[in-house]
């Protein structure tokens, strides 16, 4: 009997299983992850209201680490070694994040989890999401809410 999974990662077999069956699974793999991560972000750096704050970003880099961010959350395995909030203040200093963007991003985001997965896990995802965009909308107002100094500061 042949493997059902040979020649393809099992989380291609699982979305493919999901189609015949007529039903989703929860996301239960770092494979998982890089599904919905992989095609958010294809979906991101083509869109017309968010895709320009990706440009330029080494995504062979970027996207393990951010596959240890979502498996961090989603499975505690501890493996992100990140600094996001940082990141994402010197992108604003670069590119200023507006509401529309953090919605945007949401939008994409939430829409590429269930187009591939339903469940506890997949909730809390979307859920932590939410999170994170309100998170790094109110540390960006507060840093521009501080003055950045004038010539004559001490």
């Amino acid at each position: 009997m042949a493997e059902p999974c040979k020649g393809r990662t099992r989380s291609r077999a699982r979305l493919e299983l999901q189609g015949i069956l007529g039903f989703m699974t929860d996301v239960s793999s770092r494979a998982d992850i890089a599904t919905v991560v992989d095609k958010f972000y294809a979906k991101a750096l083509q869109d017309s209201q968010i895709g320009f704050l990706f440009e330029g970003l080494d995504l062979r880099n970027h996207l393990p680490v951010i596959h240890d961010f979502w498996e961090n959350i989603v499975f505690h395995r501890g493996n992100y070694r990140g600094g996001m909030m940082y990141k994402h203040l010197m992108l604003n200093a670069d590119k200023p994040l507006k509401p529309e963007h953090f919605q945007r991003w949401l939008e994409l985001f939430s829409a590429t989890l269930d187009e591939h997965f339903a469940g506890e896990n997949a909730s809390a995802m979307k859920q932590f999401a939410h999170s994170i965009a309100k998170t790094i909308q109110a540390r960006i107002s507060q840093q521009n809410l501080l003055p950045l100094g004038t010539k004559n500061s001490p």
